[in-house]
């Protein structure tokens, strides 16, 4: 369980620090492509193509596992603090267990479409050159394949009692 704990540790913040270098790169690509364009009259070319297909893909959808690693989605306390230790067992469980296949269902469907446009060699044209898109479609499903398992694996922590490898520090606020 700690090996498994450490990887999708590991794998989040590889996602997370992709989708951050992404954004670094985005920055510099688009201020350059404005820079060049306003002193020299150059434009580099494809920009809008590399940053709606790739980087806008990368920045939104690789790093959503952390906000689940992070457990630092959406929650609403109101009831679920006042329930019995049990019954916020077994809540626990169930939405881990809801989020899990939901998000493991996405990642599937998403995996499919993004190999039919592999298949297909998937592309978008931007002032006359064929820049692929399909490359972009493989960033949903690793996303949410991530944050699928990440979800069953602490199903399984929550079920065994099991000693939580993915859980943030806990800090004295």
């Amino acid at each position: 369980m700690n090996f498994l704990g450490n990887l999708l540790s590991r794998l989040t913040a590889v996602s997370t620090f992709v989708g951050a270098a992404a954004i670094v790169l985005m920055i510099v690509h688009v201020s350059a492509d404005v820079i060049l364009r306003n002193l020299f009259l150059i434009s580099i070319p494809a920009t809008g193509a590399v940053v709606g297909n790739y980087y806008m893909a990368i920045v939104s959808f690789l790093p959503v596992a952390l906000a689940g690693k992070l457990e630092q989605h959406i929650a609403v306390d109101l009831v679920y603090d006042r329930l019995p230790n049990g019954i916020q067992s077994w809540n626990l469980a169930l939405v881990r267990l809801i989020v899990g296949v939901a998000a493991g269902g996405a990642a599937y469907a998403f995996l499919l479409d993004a190999i039919e446009k592999y298949q297909f060699n998937s592309y978008v044209l931007e002032l006359g050159l064929r820049v692929p898109s399909w490359p972009g479609y493989f960033m949903l499903p690793i996303g949410f394949g991530l944050w699928s398992a990440i979800n069953f694996y602490r199903l399984a922590v929550t079920v065994t009692g099991c000693e939580d490898m993915t859980a943030p520090p806990v800090t004295d606020d």
